[in-house]
C-alpha cells in the first residue's frame, strides 16, 4: 500500500470517528486537506453559508490551521456579503494579517459589522503601516460618516504627507479616441 493511501485511510478514518462520536466540528476539520486553492476555498464558503454554529467553528479551526491567503481573500469577501456574528473575531484577527491585500479585506469586512465597528475600522486603518489599508481609512470613512471616522481621517491626512498628496489629485480620466 503506498504512504499516499495510507495516509488518505487515516485521514477517511479520522472523519468517520469524529461522525461516530457525534462531534460535528471535529468532523468538519478532520477532513482531507484539499487538493487545490479553489477547493479549499470552495470548502470554507461551504461551512460560511451553512447556518449550523459548528460549520462557522469549523470555519475558525481551518484558518487558524493555515490557508493560502487566496482562499482568506474569498472568504473575506463572502463574509462582507453575507456576514456572521460567529465569525466577526475571526475578522477582526485577520486585520492583523501579514499581507495588506488581506488586512483590506479584513478591515472592509470588519466595518461591515456596524456603525461602532465601522468607526473602529477606520481608526484601524488609519494606523496602519501599509498605504493601501491607510487610503481604505478615507474610503470606509466616507461610506461609514461620523465625527470619529471624520477625526480619524484628518489626523491621518495630516501625519501622511503622500496619501495626502495623493488625495489631492485629479482622479485620471480615460477618454477614448472617438475613431
Amino acid at each position: 500500500m503506498s504512504r499516499r493511501v495510507i495516509v488518505r485511510s487515516i485521514s477517511c478514518l479520522g472523519l468517520v470517528g469524529a461522525l461516530v462520536l457525534g462531534d460535528a466540528r471535529t468532523a468538519l476539520a478532520a477532513e482531507a486537506p484539499a487538493r487545490s486553492v479553489e477547493e479549499l476555498s470552495t470548502q470554507l464558503l461551504g461551512w460560511l453559508h451553512d447556518p449550523d454554529p459548528l460549520a462557522a467553528a469549523a470555519v475558525v479551526e481551518r484558518v487558524h490551521q493555515g490557508v493560502p491567503p487566496g482562499v482568506l481573500l474569498a472568504l473575506l469577501d463572502a463574509y462582507r456579503a453575507a456576514p456572521r456574528a460567529e465569525l466577526d473575531a475571526l475578522v477582526r484577527e485577520l486585520t492583523g494579517y501579514r499581507r495588506a491585500e488581506v488586512r483590506v479585506r479584513a478591515v472592509a469586512a470588519w466595518a461591515e459589522q456596524g456603525a461602532a465597528a465601522a468607526e473602529s475600522a477606520v481608526a484601524f486603518a488609519a494606523a496602519d503601516v501599509d498605504i493601501a489599508v491607510r487610503r481604505l481609512a478615507v474610503s470606509l470613512a466616507t461610506l461609514h460618516p461620523s465625527a470619529r471616522a471624520d477625526a480619524c481621517v484628518q489626523e491621518l491626512l495630516a501625519r501622511d504627507a503622500e496619501l495626502a498628496a495623493e488625495l489631492a489629485q485629479p482622479p485620471a480620466l480615460w477618454v477614448e479616441d472617438p475613431s
